[in-house]
This record gives C-alpha cells, sequence and structure tokens, in this order.
C-alpha cells in the first residue's frame, strides 16, 4: 500500500507540471487547486490501491466558491474541498460531454511511465474542465443542485450540504428551506440547526 501511496503522489506531482503553472498540488491530500472566478477548481485523485502493485486511478472534480467557504466558516464546519462535485467514473451519465471512455484506468506502478501521466492529464481536460467551465457561478451551481444535474452529485441525503452552503452563499435560505422538504427527517434537523446558527450569527455575505 505504502509504494501504491507514494506512487500517488508522484504522479499527481506529474499531472501538475503538465498541466502548467495555474495548478499546485498538494500531496498529503492527492489535490490539485486552481483558483478560478471567485473559488477554485479542485481534483483529487482516487481509486483502489488493494491490489498494488496493479492499482485502479480515477479522480474527484468540483467546484470551491470563495462566498461558500464563509458560510463553513459561520457554521464553524468542517471545510469542504468543493460544494459542487462528480466522479471519473461516472463520465458516461454526463450527458452531452464530448468524451468517449470511461473514467477509471488500472495501472502496474511497477511499470508505469510518464505516458500514463500524460493519459490522466488528457482526461481531466475532456472530462473536468467542461465541469469547471459549466459551473463558474454560484448560480449555475444552484440550479444544477436544485434539479439533479447528470453533471453533478445529487445533493439529497448526506450530500444536502452543498446545496445548503451554496444557497447561504447567495442569501436564498428561502429556497433551502423548500426544497429541503424532500429530506428525511434526520437531514432536516439538521439543516434546522444550521439555519439557526446562521440566522442567530447576523451572518452575511
Amino acid at each position: 500500500m505504502l509504494a501504491a501511496d507514494t506512487y500517488k503522489k508522484k504522479l499527481g506531482q506529474e499531472i501538475a507540471d503538465l498541466l502548467g503553472d495555474e495548478f499546485t498540488f498538494y500531496k498529503s491530500k492527492l489535490m490539485l487547486k486552481r483558483r478560478r472566478a471567485s473559488g477554485f477548481d479542485v481534483i483529487i485523485l482516487a481509486g483502489s490501491n488493494k491490489w498494488s502493485p496493479l492499482i485502479d486511478v480515477s479522480f474527484y472534480f468540483g467546484r470551491n466558491f470563495d462566498n461558500a467557504r464563509k458560510v463553513e466558516k459561520a457554521l464553524n464546519a468542517h471545510p469542504m474541498p468543493y460544494q459542487i462535485q462528480q466522479y471519473s467514473p461516472n463520465v458516461n451519465s454526463m450527458l452531452g460531454l464530448d468524451y468517449s471512455g470511461d473514467g477509471n484506468w488500472e495501472v502496474n506502478i511497477e511499470e508505469a511511465s510518464q505516458d500514463f501521466a500524460i493519459k490522466i492529464k488528457s482526461a481531466i481536460e475532456k472530462i473536468a474542465f467542461p465541469f469547471f467551465e459549466r459551473f463558474t457561478t454560484l448560480e449555475a451551481a444552484q440550479e444544477a443542485l436544485t434539479k439533479e444535474d447528470s453533471w453533478c452529485f445529487s445533493p439529497k441525503g448526506p450530500f444536502y450540504h452543498m446545496l445548503f452552503n451554496v444557497d447561504a452563499a447567495l442569501g436564498d435560505l428561502e429556497h433551502f428551506k423548500k426544497w429541503s422538504k424532500c429530506l428525511d427527517n434526520f437531514y432536516i434537523e439538521q439543516v434546522l440547526e444550521k439555519i439557526s446558527i446562521l440566522e442567530s450569527s447576523g451572518f452575511e455575505i
């Protein structure tokens, strides 16, 4: 497992170098980030190391918005990597995306070459970059999350916090209160607590 972890850190740096100076790679989180449109574009390398030296490589990708981060701070909540996200193995569900192939790759870390980093970099450009362009604003993220757009994770259930943070960042908690009626009681209780904390704190963007 250690060899696989070390390889993914090396792979992440290779991909960052190939993508250019805009992206910074954080080894501890296997995360690539670049500053964009009032927030960050975020990519996190993933995939199973169970059968190392043959491992799987995939990636999560999403948008992080500055004003949504302010909501997290006001709630004293654990900061999330992004407020709207997708996972590369789900690529075939992203309706209208101009990409052929799947979003999970196998590599033998004892035989891997730079060509593999080039392959993942190309996939990121074809899968994640269109996502980043599609969700440059909080308003675009709000619409997609509300409609459960095929390009992003559904906010229902444990991912409700994504839409909550986006709505709060837009000063539109009324929208979230109406939408949250679709949630189970377990999550509604959490929602009510979050709303109470924000309203009592006088939080404003």
